[in-house]
């Protein structure tokens, strides 16, 4: 966390403490007296505020240089029919087998998104037992107290991360001392949902309603609330026999986050500047992964990743585009927002040829305008003007792209919001119109129109007319965010969504979710 410090010294701890297991004593082996251990290991406050530092610290797969995109954003985004895998990107079968579901089971970055959120859940496990341990004398109560509640948040979002990408998970209630207590088969889906939700409501009860700046980044009360209700609004598309209790209780939810007035979100006017640097842990974060450029004392929370999205045009990798049709789905309204331009999240989310991007007196790309570029790299040449035999077509994703010089610097720390408020508001108007309530439910899909897209609000829309509205105003919201391809299947839309995206391996039965990787069922005895 950025404002976190020690973060890698505490993560090591947690390596060491988390993996020890028992074993015949030898007299000739002597054991240092420095060695650490749980029962030495969280000595007073700080140690275990550092446990928590270590819970946070897998997040998104953010822990290894290369890696971090190459898993993170095959995982998210590849699946989306929305997207397409770049001219490199064809180079690394491991990653375009995921896009064209054609990944088996030993798929490395299927296997590596596993174990790293397992790893998350091992150290949110051993905040819960081991700082809920603590005594008195070691830590304040009512601190200690929060630091589990941030465990089983974290605990909590692994297992979601999880579940949404496997059918079933293992559910990792504590923390394990043997392989055989490591050994464990997986749990029924509506089981692990009971528990994710549990976690989520119990973290809620402790959590503190808002941060101090010396906090950000850690987790609120408003952000355990909205996932548990995101939580209950998926799974009442999955169970559908008890799917107006979940609405109902996700409803209760998200009314407390958004019209309580306790807790100060609210949504930001300049959409692109929560995902370019300059507005971090704005009044819309709910959550957010927290990267940072300062490297002192070793820490590295910066990657290449907005190489890897960036297109050949703009100096990048090329592993990541925009599909063919997603420009004629976002500006399919046409000029019509308030300033008689596109809605504002088109150009905050993409970037293409444009004024906003060819104006030579405010150049977007760091004196660089997207004509500047396109000529350089497809003939070498330094012009603003459109050059004959240059392909200024290209759609590119804009989003995660710094606005600072890191644009051209080979890492990036650019945080990446997790949860946002207008997702907590389009979920809530989603939930509203299940429950045949597609008046209430305009209102808060204007407010995210009006506010992120400048666009003229909505009204006297039926409920099927509002479920279409809402998947549209989700595809303008959340494109690059990892949302598509779970929204779409809860919606019982996959399969048409894919064949119609050309993704013709595409099978529901086999590809609505990943299969447990190969590694974990070697491993793992209790797994056939």
């Amino acid at each position: 966390m950025k404002n976190m410090k020690n973060i890698k010294y505490f993560v090591l701890a947690f390596v060491l403490v988390g993996t020890m297991i028992s074993c015949d004593e030898d007299i000739l082996v002597q054991k240092s007296p420095d060695e650490l251990t749980s029962d030495n290991f969280y000595r007073d406050q700080s140690d275990a505020e550092g446990a928590v530092s270590a819970a946070y610290s897998q997040l998104e797969c953010a822990t290894e240089y290369w890696s971090f995109a190459e898993v993170k954003f095959v995982i998210d985004n590849y699946r989306s029919d929305l997207t397409q895998y770049g001219k490199d990107a064809a180079n690394y079968p491991n990653w375009t087998d995921i896009a064209n579901f054609t990944n088996e089971f030993g798929n490395t970055q299927v296997s590596t998104y596993w174990t790293r959120h397992y790893r998350g859940v091992n150290y949110a496990n051993q905040v819960i037992e081991n700082v809920g341990a603590m005594t008195d004398e070691k830590i304040d109560p009512a601190i200690r107290a929060e630091l589990v509640a941030e465990g089983q948040f974290l605990r909590a979002f692994y297992h979601l991360k999880l579940l949404l990408n496997f059918e079933e998970i293992i559910l990792r209630e504590k923390v394990s001392t043997s392989v055989g207590e490591a050994a464990k088969g997986l749990s029924p889906r509506k089981e692990a949902w009971d528990y994710i939700i549990a976690d989520f409501k119990n973290a809620s009860q402790v959590l503190p309603l808002s941060r101090e700046s010396d906090q950000l980044g850690r987790v609120t009360k408003g952000a355990a609330l909205a996932f548990a209700a995101k939580c209950l609004l998926f799974r009442s598309g999955e169970e559908t026999d008890n799917k107006t209790e979940y609405l109902n209780e996700a409803k209760n939810l998200f009314r407390d986050v958004v019209e309580s007035g306790n807790y100060g979100f609210a949504l930001v006017d300049n959409f692109p500047s929560m995902f370019d640097g300059t507005n971090e842990n704005s009044s819309e974060s709910l959550f957010e992964l927290q990267l940072s450029p300062i490297t002192a004392g070793g820490a590295y929370y910066k990657f290449p990743s907005h190489r890897w999205l960036r297109v050949g045009d703009l100096g990048g990798w090329d592993e990541i585009r925009a599909a063919d049709n997603l420009m004629s789905i976002m500006t399919k309204e046409g000029m019509t927002a308030t300033d008689g331009g596109y809605d504002h999240r088109v150009v905050g989310s993409l970037v293409f040829d444009h004024p906003t991007y060819n104006d030579p007196l405010n150049p977007p790309f760091f004196e660089y305008t997207w004509n500047t570029l396109c000529g350089w790299y497809q003939q070498g040449e330094w012009t603003n003007e459109q050059l004959p035999g240059v392909d200024y077509s290209d759609v590119a994703f804009r989003k995660y792209l710094p606005a600072n010089g890191e644009f051209w610097e080979n890492q990036s720390s650019v945080n990446i919001p997790l949860l946002r408020y207008a997702d907590v508001l389009l979920m809530y108007a989603e939930t509203l119109n299940e429950l045949n309530e597609p008046g209430a439910a305009l209102s808060w899909i204007n407010e995210v129109r009006t506010v992120h897209g400048k666009m003229p609000a909505l009204s006297g829309l039926s409920q099927q007319e509002v479920r279409d509205q809402i998947e549209f105003e989700r595809i303008m919201e959340f494109t690059m965010e990892g949302a598509r391809f779970f929204d779409l299947r809860r919606w019982g839309k996959l399969e048409e969504a894919m064949e119609a995206a050309g993704r013709t391996y595409f099978r529901l039965d086999q590809h609505s979710f990943f299969p447990i990787p190969q590694s974990e069922i070697i491993s793992n005895d209790a797994l056939d």
